[in-house]
């Protein structure tokens, strides 16, 4: 999946599948440092993603709020 073209929920359910792979097992070893190298970015993709989601809706609320006044 293309980074520009990733979604959160998109991370989230690949985190979901790596974490499944990881935990059952299904992971070589030689395989381990590429997967956990991916499951980090991915962790900070949503971070950001979170981040600014968050950074957005404290605007709105801010805007919200002075247009109130």
């Amino acid at each position: 999946m293309e980074k520009n073209e990733l979604t959160y929920e998109g991370a989230m359910e690949r985190l979901e599948i790596l974490a499944r792979e990881m935990e059952g097992g299904e992971v070589a070893i030689d395989q381990l440092a590429a997967k956990l190298k991916e499951a980090q970015q991915l962790l900070s993709f949503c971070k950001d993603k979170l981040t600014k989601a968050d950074e957005e809706v404290q605007r709105l609320l801010a805007d919200t709020e002075a247009a109130a006044d």
